[in-house]
């Protein structure tokens, strides 16, 4: 390989892993998210999402939305997470709608609030409460 192929393909594989330069920080304009919510999110997303919604959360299938990156910004961001909370837990797995049963879709939330870069906070977790869920959105920084 030459030289400036080398050099081309480090400052590729440079990128990737900083990352992209304008990464939008979005935090949640109540609530919190925790740590644990994550990991039994993670485990649960895993295990019933990433078929088609990726194990990355950029989809696998053309029929599922990537759950990062601009597909995040502009459809979950801005909204009440009630909002998503009623499509996830209605709708996914395709067919199954409901059957994981709210606090695993909602810590499913959490984790994908957390991929996207929201940080868990000392205390307190997303409940599945569609009432406190109505009252909290995704703000992005600018």
């Amino acid at each position: 390989m030459q030289k400036s192929a080398l050099v081309g393909l480090a400052f590729v594989l440079g990128s990737a892993v900083a990352g992209p330069a304008n990464a939008q920080d979005y935090t949640l304009s109540s609530g919190a998210i925790g740590a644990e919510q994550i990991a039994r999110g993670e485990e649960a997303f895993q295990s019933n999402c990433s078929g088609c919604h990726g194990t990355d959360l950029r989809s696998v299938d053309s029929n599922a939305p990537d759950l990062r990156g601009p597909s995040f910004k502009f459809s979950w961001v801005g909204f009440p997470l009630v909002d998503k909370f009623h499509v996830i837990s209605q709708t996914m797995p395709p067919g199954m709608g409901g059957s994981l049963g709210d606090q695993a879709y909602v810590d499913i939330m959490a984790y994908i609030l957390s991929v996207n870069g929201i940080e868990p906070g000392q205390e307190g977790e997303l409940p599945a409460d569609e009432t406190v869920l109505s009252e909290i959105e995704i703000l992005a920084s600018e």
